[in-house]
């Protein structure tokens, strides 16, 4: 029967064949509406121009079926295609050998007049993806681990995955007996916004593809698929027999990439596409030149955009909300976070262009009444910083009676704000002990090895480095007590009272009273000073631009959700709520008040003219 209908479909094919005898165009190869897809397609297409081919050009489709018959029909000559989905497209089981998979692609798919030729190297699997923190906390690790949680939870996909037949949503779920509250669908040319919804917590789970560059970036969780229902899926091209025939020396071009992308090389080729938005031609052939397979055509790659945060911050979904953020603000950069013990120096320095502070970074701290800086100001919030204080379980005397406090390194947000409580709180002879590298972990293995008596560790709620380190016990969060007293409120502005719910930790079992700040990205603010100086231009010239208005607005547009800026900080003009216009004055300018009044004599001249005696 199957010998049959493969006949059949070799014969339907062999009158589509025929439409294309003698077509003397160029080569034309087709893309899936996707990064990975369109990178590829460009890949094949300066093989064959470097062979001297001539290449039509490349020719997008929206789904798999679609792409698929454009092949079959000779609309299209090759297109970059996965095995597990060659499999798939023509009904067979998938498998998860790749060698396996291989062989029966071609198998089916040569009676067709289709050639699926030597594979790029990678795999690019489905993957059903949380964020790290979110699974480390549920502790879950596998697919099966979400079948008792997905039903409170949101799954998100792109148009193509309901469709597919055996390896699709549908099957997915029946093979895990597994059902989620709430699925969102996105269109697949914009499946991007799939780690948007991720992020932003609209999604709790989504199907993503293994070598997608937003999961090294974001600190995202892909999950074990341990019941091994997505099959292998690694891509080849798939090419018309009758255009290896018409293009001498095509099938040798498009071999000679063959085992040479590796995942690691296509993830950051992904990244490079889909987060940092380059060309895919351009990042290609930039590709193909680092390995020797074309002569020319490196990208000149751009600075990277550099945002300085505190070590805390440089990882997580703060992290992750900034990056998003940053490259819909600066399409096309390459955005990167860097771990600094002073952010905001760093873009004083000029070795980043934003910085992820807390609200005390604002202030000189250095007097009694901390004083507000003019060099630097807030453009987008991006959450909220707890004082977190980590004592020894059973420690006496409280945050008051701790004589040495590990705090991170001059210029972090740590050691600012132990030296406020020291200051607030009237604390006497406490030493405080810098970690250099300012990581939550290293804090508090300075108090579990009895270096400290408590660590002063500022980071969100729920923080996943502090979850881990109290999952083992022995340490407590001790409360900030008496902040309200010496008028703490109104010196330290950028501090607030705020308390952390019971069990936010593991073995916390009680609220804590505590202490919270805004976090921001804060960039250079406009100089307002003279414009020459005292000592010559280069004494008051930082060199320091401030963000435009425009980029300040799409950061803010990118991390929705968020109140505004404190209003202890300075922000950002294009931040400034839009006040109603004064109403004008009656006579704004001398002139316009002496035509009114002729012509208003001139009215009253009409009137008398017409009512005068004469004419009654």
């Amino acid at each position: 029967m199957r010998g049959l209908v493969n006949s059949l479909a070799a014969l339907a094919l062999g009158f589509g064949l025929a439409s294309c005898d003698g077509d003397d165009g160029g080569l034309r190869i087709g893309t899936k509406n996707f990064g990975e897809s369109r990178i590829l397609a460009e890949m094949m297409a300066a093989l064959a121009e470097e062979q001297g081919i001539p290449v039509e050009g490349v020719v997008e489709y929206a789904t798999t079926q679609a792409i698929l018959e454009a092949l079959k029909r000779g609309d299209i000559d090759a297109y970059a295609e996965y095995n597990g989905t060659a499999l798939v497209m023509l009904g067979q089981n998938p498998t998860p050998d790749g060698e396996e998979a291989t062989a029966r692609v071609k198998e089916l798919y040569e009676p067709l007049g289709l050639s699926f030729l030597g594979r790029f190297g990678f795999e690019n699997n489905y993957g059903i993806i949380m964020p790290e923190a979110a699974a480390e906390d549920a502790g879950i690790t596998t697919i099966s681990d979400l079948v008792v949680r997905a039903p409170r939870m949101t799954l998100a996909v792109e148009d193509d995955f309901p469709n597919r037949p055996l390896d699709g949503l549908q099957p997915l779920l029946t093979r895990y007996a597994m059902e989620f509250g709430a699925t969102e669908v996105v269109p697949l040319d914009e499946r991007g916004r799939l780690y948007d919804l991720l992020i932003d917590g609209k999604a709790d789970v989504i199907e993503g593809y293994t070598t997608d560059g937003q999961i090294a970036d974001y600190g995202l969780r892909v999950l074990q698929d341990d019941l091994e229902f997505f099959p292998v899926y690694e891509a080849a091209p798939l090419v018309r027999a009758d255009a290896l025939a018409r293009f001498d020396g095509l099938g040798a071009a498009l071999g000679t990439v063959a085992g040479k992308i590796d995942n690691e090389t296509m993830r950051d080729l992904n990244r490079k596409v889909e987060i940092e938005g380059r060309d895919a031609r351009a990042v290609a052939r930039d590709a193909l030149a680092r390995l020797g397979l074309i002569d020319a055509g490196a990208v000149e790659a751009a600075d990277p955009l550099v945002i300085a945060a505190d070590a805390p911050f440089a990882e997580g979904p703060v992290s992750a909300a900034t990056l998003r953020a940053g490259r819909k603000a600066f399409e096309g950069r390459d955005v990167q976070i860097a771990a600094v013990p002073d952010p905001l120096a760093a873009v004083g320095a000029g070795d980043a262009r934003l910085a992820v502070v807390g609200a005390d970074a604002f202030f000189d701290i250095s007097t009694p009444a901390p004083t507000l800086t003019t060099r630097f100001e807030a453009v987008a919030p991006v959450g909220e910083a707890f004082v977190h204080i980590v004592a020894p379980r059973g420690a006496e005397g409280g945050l008051a009676a701790a004589k040495r406090l590990a705090v991170g390194p001059a210029g972090s947000s740590s050691a600012r704000v132990a030296r406020t409580l020291v200051s607030g709180l009237g604390l006497a002879d406490v030493e405080l002990i810098e970690i250099e590298s300012g990581a939550a972990a290293d804090l508090i293995a300075a108090v579990k090895d009895g270096n400290a008596d408590a660590a002063v560790v500022v980071t969100i709620a729920g923080d996943a480095a502090v979850d881990a380190v109290f999952s083992v016990g022995g340490l407590t969060l001790l409360p900030v007590e008496g902040w309200k007293e010496g008028a703490n409120l109104v010196r330290f502005p950028y501090l607030r009272e705020a308390r952390l719910a019971a069990q936010t930790y593991q073995g916390v079992y009680d609220t804590v009273d505590t202490l919270r700040m805004q976090m921001v990205l804060a960039g250079p603010a406009p100089q307002t000073g003279d414009a020459v100086g005292d000592q010559g231009p280069s004494a008051i010239a930082s060199g320091l631009s401030p963000i435009s208005g425009g980029a300040v607005l799409a950061l803010n547009a990118a991390i929705p959700g968020l109140p505004g800026v404190d209003p202890a900080l300075p922000q950002a003009a294009a931040l400034a709520p839009e006040l109603p216009q004064a109403p004008a004055a009656m006579n704004p300018d001398p002139d316009i008040s002496i035509l009114s009044v002729a012509f208003v004599l001139f009215l009253i001249w009409l009137v008398w003219l017409y009512a005068r005696p004469e004419y009654r």
